[in-house]
C-alpha cells in the first residue's frame, strides 16, 4: 500500500483522519485483519413497504402551477415599482413536514417559553399513552412551528435535534429522516442522527456514502473507523483506531468493540449491555455473529426483524411493537398475521389464530361463527394493547360484510360497538349497538360530537371526563397548576396528564382534556376521551 497516497487522500477530506495517519504511519496492521468487499451491506434489510402511518406531504400552495403553465409575464414598462427581496431559508428549528394549521395549532405555539422548558417537554413526551394522544404527539413533533421566541443564535438547531431524537426514540425513523432532509443545512448533529437511522434501517452503504468527505466529528470517530473498514481500507481504519484511542477520543467500550471488529475473534470480549449499546455497536455485533435481540432494545431496533433473514415469529413481534408505537399501518400487521398457519400455541400465535378464524367467519356469513370469533379475538388484542389497530383492521369488513352486526349475540355486539368507536367509523351504527350503560352513552355522545353530554353514574373516570367537557365546571383545581408561558407548554403538560389518565388517574384526565380544549383541539380531545373510557392500560 502507498502510505503517502493514502495520507494525502484522507487529509484532503478529513482533518483528523490526516492527523491520524500522519501520526500512525509506523503502526503495523494486526495479522488477523480481514477484508470486506466494498459496497456489500452487513445485512440486507428490506425497506418497509408502506410501514409508516399517515405520511404527510407538504401542502400544495396556491402558487403551484400543476398544469405546466407559467404565470403571465408583466408587459414591458410596468415593472418599475416591483421590489425584489431575496427569500431567506426557513429557520432550522422551524423545519416541519406540514403547516401547523393542519394540526389545528397556531404557528407560534412555543411563544415565549424558555428554550430549556421546550426541550425538556419534548424529551418527556410520553410513549405509553392512548393511541390518539400518541398521534397528537407526532403532529406536534412534525409541524413547522416557529422557533421559541427566546431561542438564541448559539442554540439554533437544538429544538430540531430534540424533535428528531424523540421521533427516533418513538420508532418513527422515516419521519425523523424526512425532518432531517427538510433542514436548510445539515449540521454535524443532524448528520450524526442520520447516520444512526441508516444503521437502524440496514443502510450502512448509504450511511457511509453520505459521510464521505465530511470531517470525522460530524459523525463520530467510531463511525469514521467503521466506514473506512467497510470501504476495504482496513489499514487506515486500524491506524485511526490506534490514534483515537491514544488521544482518548473514544469510549473504552466502543474502542474495544471496534478493535474486535477489525481483529480476529477475541474470546475474552464481553459485549456492552443493551442499555449502553449504540446503533453502530449493535450493527457491529450483528456483523460479528453476536447479535443482541431487538426485544431488549428500544422500538427503533425492531425494524431489523422485518426482513427476509428473520423468522416469522420475529417479524410478528416487531410488527406488533411498531404498530403499537403508531408508526406502522395496521394492515401491514394484518398481512403478516395471514401469511401462514400458526406454528405453535400461546402468545402471538393465539392472535394469528384468532385473526385467521375471524377472517373465515366473515367469509361464511354465519352470525354464530362470527360472534364466537369476535369473542375469542378481542381479548387477545386487549391483552397487548392493540385494540385500536384491531378495530382499524376489521371495522370496514364488519359493517360492509355479509353479517348484520345487529344479529350477533350481546357480547359480540358490544365488541363491534368498541371497534366502531375506536376506528371512528359508522358512528350511526355504533349508536344503535351501544350497551345500555352511562359510560357507553357518554362515549357514544363524545364520538358523535354531541354538545349535551348524558349524565354519568359514579364512575370516577367517566365523571372526570364529563367535567372536562362541561362549560359550567367550577372544580377548584380546574386550571393548570403553574402559569404557562406558551400554548405549547400547555399542550405538553396536557399530553403528560393524558398518559397518567390512561393508567387510571381521573384528575389527570380532566386536566389533560381541559388543556387540549383550551387550545381548540376539540376533535382530538373527544377521541382521546373515548379511548380513556374504552381502553385498559397498565402502568
Amino acid at each position: 500500500m502507498n502510505h503517502s497516497v493514502t495520507h494525502i487522500s484522507l487529509a484532503r477530506h478529513t482533518g483528523l483522519a490526516g492527523l491520524v495517519l500522519a501520526f500512525a504511519m509506523t503502526q503495523s496492521l494486526p495479522l488477523g485483519a480481514q477484508s470486506l468487499q466494498a459496497g456489500r451491506p452487513l445485512n440486507a434489510i428490506d425497506w418497509l413497504e408502506d410501514a409508516m402511518s399517515h405520511p404527510i406531504p407538504p401542502d400544495m400552495t396556491e402558487h403551484d402551477h400543476t398544469d405546466g403553465t407559467l404565470p403571465p409575464i408583466a408587459p414591458r414598462g410596468e415593472t418599475d415599482d416591483i421590489a425584489v427581496t431575496p427569500l431567506s431559508p426557513p429557520a432550522l428549528d422551524q423545519v416541519g413536514l406540514f403547516v401547523p394549521e393542519r394540526a389545528g395549532l397556531p404557528r407560534d405555539l412555543w411563544g415565549q417559553a424558555p428554550v430549556s422548558e421546550v426541550l425538556a417537554g419534548i424529551s418527556a413526551l410520553p410513549v405509553d399513552t392512548v393511541p390518539s394522544a400518541l398521534q397528537l404527539e407526532y403532529r406536534v413533533l412534525l409541524a413547522e412551528f416557529a422557533p421559541p421566541a427566546q431561542l438564541q443564535p448559539e442554540t439554533q438547531g437544538t429544538v430540531l435535534n430534540a424533535r428528531v431524537d424523540k421521533l427516533m426514540a418513538m420508532g418513527a425513523l422515516e419521519q425523523a429522516t424526512q425532518l432531517i432532509d427538510a433542514a436548510p443545512v445539515r449540521t454535524a448533529a443532524l448528520n450524526a442522527r442520520a447516520f444512526d437511522i441508516a444503521l437502524l434501517l440496514g443502510e450502512e452503504d448509504r450511511a457511509c456514502a453520505d459521510m464521505s468527505g465530511q470531517i470525522t466529528t460530524d459523525f463520530g470517530h467510531g463511525a469514521q473507523i467503521f466506514c473506512l473498514a467497510r470501504r476495504g481500507d482496513w489499514q487506515a481504519a486500524y491506524m485511526t483506531l490506534n490514534v483515537t484511542k491514544s488521544l482518548g477520543l473514544l469510549e473504552q467500550s466502543e474502542a474495544a468493540l471496534l478493535l474486535r471488529f477489525l481483529e480476529e475473534e477475541d474470546a475474552t470480549f464481553t459485549p456492552p449491555p443493551p442499555a449502553e449499546l449504540s446503533p453502530l455497536g449493535w450493527r457491529i455485533l450483528e456483523a460479528l455473529g453476536d447479535p443482541v435481540p431487538t426485544a431488549s432494545l428500544t422500538v427503533a431496533y425492531a425494524y431489523a426483524d422485518l426482513r427476509g433473514t428473520s423468522g416469522w415469529r420475529a417479524q410478528l413481534d416487531a410488527a406488533e411493537r411498531l404498530t403499537r408505537a403508531g408508526v406502522m399501518q395496521p394492515n401491514r400487521l394484518l398481512g403478516l398475521y395471514a401469511q401462514r398457519r400458526p406454528a405453535a400455541s400461546g402468545g402471538v400465535w393465539e392472535r394469528v389464530r384468532a385473526v385467521q378464524s375471524l377472517d373465515q367467519a366473515l367469509a361464511t356469513g354465519d352470525s354464530t361463527a362470527l360472534s364466537q370469533a369476535l369473542t375469542t379475538a378481542w381479548p387477545q388484542f386487549v391483552s397487548v394493547e392493540l385494540e385500536v389497530a384491531f378495530a382499524q383492521m376489521f371495522a370496514e369488513a364488519l359493517t360492509e360484510g355479509r353479517v348484520d352486526p345487529a344479529s350477533l349475540d350481546t357480547t359480540a355486539r358490544g365488541i363491534v360497538w368498541h371497534i366502531l368507536l375506536l376506528a371512528q367509523t359508522r358512528l350511526d351504527l355504533a349508536a344503535q349497538l351501544a350497551p345500555n350503560t352511562s359510560t357507553a352513552r357518554l362515549a357514544t355522545a363524545l364520538a358523535l360530537h354531541e354538545t349535551d353530554l348524558p349524565a354519568v353514574d359514579n364512575s370516577s373516570m367517566a365523571a372526570a371526563i364529563a367535567q372536562a367537557f362541561s362549560p359550567d365546571d367550577d372544580t377548584p383545581d380546574n386550571a393548570p397548576q403553574r402559569p404557562a408561558t406558551s400554548g405549547g407548554i400547555v399542550l405538553l403538560d396536557g399530553l403528560n396528564n393524558i398518559a397518567h389518565a390512561a393508567i387510571g388517574d381521573p384528575r389527570a384526565a380532566r386536566l389533560g382534556l381541559q388543556a387540549l380544549l383550551s387550545l381548540g383541539l376539540d376533535s382530538a380531545a373527544r377521541q382521546i376521551a373515548v379511548e380513556l373510557l374504552l381502553l385498559e392500560r397498565r402502568g
